[in-house]
C-alpha cells in the first residue's frame, strides 16, 4: 500500500529537471516583468504579474510536490532533499522582486482596477491581502538576506526534528520499533501493552531530547526575532492574520472550550474509575479501548467502511474516496524512514490528493483515514477555482475533514446492537474530541508559554516543565497529574515551522465548526448539500467570519461555540452512562 506518484513525475528524471529549468526560466521572465522597461500601466503590469503566478502554480505544486512526498516516506533520501533544497534557493532568488511588487500592488486601487479586468476581480480577495501585507515588509536586501538565512536556520532545525523523530529506534521489550509503531500501541487492547509502551516511548526520547529543545527553542526565538522586525506584537496576531480569521473570533471558541473543561474533566475520571485507577487517567489510558468492540480492521475493511459512509452522504463525496483508493493515492503503513502521524497533500493542478498514513488496524486509523480523505474533498472541491484561490487559511483547513470523520462514526454507531458496542464506538469518538478540544487548548497554552519565554535559549528540563503545566492546566484533575506527558512537544511537528505557529486551535475550529455544519446538516440534508461545496469553494477567497456566514453561522458569537460543546457534552454523558451500565 505504498502511494503512486506517477501523475507528478516517474523519478527525478530528465522530465523533471526539466520542469526545474522552465521553472528557473520564468523567474528570470519574472525579474524582467517587475523591472517594467516596457512602462507598462498599473493595470498591465497588474495583470501580467497575475498571469505569472497562474503559470507557475502548476509547475512549482508538481516539482515540490514530489520532492516532499518521496521525502516523506524517506526521510534519508537525500536526493529529495537535494531538490527541496533547490526549489527553497528558486524560491529566494526573487525575494527582491516579490518585495517590489507587494510594495506596488499595496498602493493600487484595487477596487477600481476589478471593475476594469475580470482578472482582477477574480482575484480581488488574495490581492487585498497582499496589500495588507505590505506594512510588514522589511527592506529588499533584509528580505533577501532572511530568505537564505532561513534555509540554514530554521528550515533545518524543522528537518533535524523530522530525521530524528522519524529515525528513531524504541526498545519495546526485546522488540526495536519505530516512534509511530509505539505511539499506536497507545490503542493496544492490553493495559499492560499500553503502559509498556508509553514507558518505552519517553525512554526513548531521552537520547534526542537535548537536540530537539534546541530546534524547537532556535525556531521560536527566529520567529520573535523576525515578528518584531517586522511590526506584528506577537506570532499570535501573525498566525492570526494568515488565518483570516479575528482575535474575536479565537477568542470566543477559546473561553467557550475552558469553560467546558469540567465536563471532559468528568468523563476522563469515570474512564479511569471504569478502568481501575484511582487517581485520575494515566496518559498511557487515555486512548484505551473499552467496551466489547476489539475489532482490528484491515485497510480493506477500512476501505468499505468509509465508502460505505461516504456514499450515504453523497456520491461526489463516494467517488472521490472510491478513486484514492483505486488509483494508488495512499501510504498507508508505518515503516523505517517515514515520517510520522497523517497527511494529505492537495494537488489541484492534477486535481488530485496524496494522504500519509500510519495504519495499524485499529478505530481510531479508520477516523484518521475518513478525516485525511476529508481534506481530500476540500482539495477536490477548490480545484475548480482559479489557481491563485486554491490556498485556504488553516482553521478551515479542517472543516471538510471533521465533517467526513463525523459522518463515518455516525454511520458506525447507528449499525450497533449492544450497549458495550455502542460504548466502544461512542468513546473512540469522545478521544477525538477531547484531544481536539482539550489537548489542544494545553497545547496552545505551551506554544504561548514558549513565546513569553523565546527571548532567551529554552531547555528541555523547561519545556517539559512548561508541557506538564499546560496539561494540569487543561484537562484539570482529569488526569493522573503523576502519569502525564512530559515530552508532548518533541513528537509533534506542527510546532517545528517557522512559518506555521499555533497549528493548534486551527483543528478546535475545524471540530467544533463542523458539529455546528453536522447540526444543520441533520435539520435539512437538501438544503445543506446545496451550499456545502459552495462553502469549501469560498475557503480560498474569503475570510473566516465571511464563509461562515455563507451558512448562517456567527463564528465570532461565544453560543454558537457552546452550542457545539453542548452537542459534544451530550456525548460525554452518553458514554459515562453507557460505562455505569456496562461495567
Amino acid at each position: 500500500m505504498n502511494w503512486n506518484l506517477n501523475d507528478l513525475y516517474k523519478g527525478f528524471d530528465d522530465t523533471y529537471q526539466k520542469d526545474l529549468d522552465t521553472f528557473a526560466q520564468k523567474l528570470d521572465a519574472y525579474k524582467a516583468l517587475v523591472k517594467n522597461d516596457d512602462h507598462l500601466s498599473d493595470l498591465a503590469l497588474l495583470e501580467a504579474y497575475l498571469r505569472f503566478q497562474e503559470e507557475t502554480e502548476t509547475l512549482v505544486h508538481n516539482l515540490y510536490a514530489f520532492a516532499s512526498l518521496t521525502s516523506a516516506t524517506d526521510v534519508t533520501n537525500q536526493e529529495a532533499l537535494s531538490y527541496m533544497a533547490k526549489l527553497q534557493k528558486l524560491f529566494s532568488s526573487v525575494t527582491k522582486e516579490n518585495v517590489l511588487m507587494t510594495r506596488f500592488i499595496k498602493d493600487l486601487d484595487l477596487k477600481a482596477l476589478a471593475k476594469e479586468s475580470a482578472l482582477v476581480n477574480q482575484y480581488l480577495y488574495v490581492l487585498t491581502l497582499e496589500q495588507k501585507s505590505a506594512s510588514h515588509l522589511l527592506s529588499e536586501a533584509e528580505e533577501v538576506l532572511y530568505s537564505k538565512m532561513r534555509q540554514i536556520a530554521s528550515s533545518q532545525w524543522q528537518q533535524l526534528q523530522g530525521v530524528l523523530t522519524a529515525n528513531l529506534n524504541v526498545q519495546m521489550g526485546d522488540q526495536t520499533i519505530t516512534l509511530s509503531e509505539v505511539r499506536n500501541l497507545a490503542y493496544d487492547n492490553s493495559q499492560q501493552v499500553r503502559k509498556q509502551a508509553y514507558e518505552a516511548e519517553l525512554k526513548s526520547y531521552e537520547p534526542i531530547a537535548d537536540a530537539v529543545s534546541m530546534s524547537l527553542s532556535n525556531i521560536k526565538r527566529e520567529v520573535v526575532e523576525m515578528n518584531q522586525l517586522r511590526g506584528y506584537e506577537s506570532a499570535l496576531e501573525k498566525t492570526l492574520e494568515s488565518s483570516h480569521m479575528e482575535k474575536k473570533t479565537l477568542d470566543a471558541m477559546i473561553e467557550a472550550m475552558m469553560s467546558y473543561r469540567p465536563h471532559f474533566a468528568n468523563y476522563l475520571k469515570e474512564k479511569a474509575a471504569y478502568l481501575g485507577h484511582e487517581n485520575g487517567l494515566p496518559f498511557y489510558d487515555l486512548f484505551a479501548p473499552i467496551g466489547k468492540l476489539s475489532k482490528s480492521y484491515t485497510f480493506e475493511e477500512a476501505q468499505t467502511t468509509v465508502l460505505d459512509a461516504f456514499y450515504g452522504f453523497s456520491s461526489r463525496l463516494g467517488d472521490f474516496a472510491k478513486r484514492a483508493f483505486d488509483n494508488h493515492w495512499i501510504d498507508a503503513f508505518p515503516k523505517k524512514g517515514k515520517r510520522g502521524g497523517a497527511f494529505c497533500s492537495n494537488q489541484p493542478q492534477i486535481k488530485q490528493s496524496r494522504f500519509l498514513l500510519n495504519f495499524t488496524g485499529s478505530l481510531s486509523d479508520v477516523s484518521t483515514l475518513a478525516h485525511e480523505l476529508g481534506h481530500g474533498y476540500h482539495g477536490d472541491v477548490i480545484s475548480n477555482e482559479a489557481p491563485l484561490n486554491w490556498s485556504y487559511p488553516m482553521p478551515l483547513a479542517e472543516t471538510a475533514s471533521i465533517f467526513c470523520e463525523t459522518i463515518v462514526m455516525n454511520k458506525l454507531y447507528a449499525g450497533l446492537n449492544t450497549d458495550e458496542e455502542r460504548l466502544s464506538v461512542l468513546e473512540i469518538s469522545l478521544q477525538g474530541d477531547t484531544q481536539v478540544i482539550i489537548d489542544i487548548l494545553s497545547r496552545y497554552m505551551f506554544e504561548n508559554k514558549l513565546f513569553e519565554h523565546a527571548g532567551m535559549p529554552i531547555s528541555k528540563d523547561q519545556m517539559k516543565s512548561f508541557m506538564l503545566d499546560a496539561q494540569k492546566q487543561a484537562y484539570q484533575d482529569g488526569l493522573d497529574e503523576n502519569n502525564l506527558h512530559p515530552y508532548m512537544w518533541l513528537n509533534k511537528g506542527h510546532y517545528y515551522s517557522a512559518g506555521l505557529n499555533y497549528y493548534n486551535f486551527p483543528y478546535a475550529f475545524g471540530l467544533l465548526f463542523g458539529k455546528g455544519l453536522y447540526a444543520l446538516y441533520e435539520q435539512n440534508p437538501e438544503a445543506f448539500l446545496k451550499n456545502y461545496d459552495n462553502l469549501l469553494a469560498l475557503t480560498g477567497k474569503a475570510s473566516v467570519e465571511d464563509a461562515a456566514k455563507s451558512m448562517g453561522i456567527d463564528v465570532t458569537d461565544k453560543a454558537f461555540w457552546m452550542t457545539s460543546l453542548e452537542a459534544v457534552k451530550k456525548d460525554i454523558d452518553k458514554v459515562i452512562d453507557l460505562m455505569h451500565k456496562t461495567k
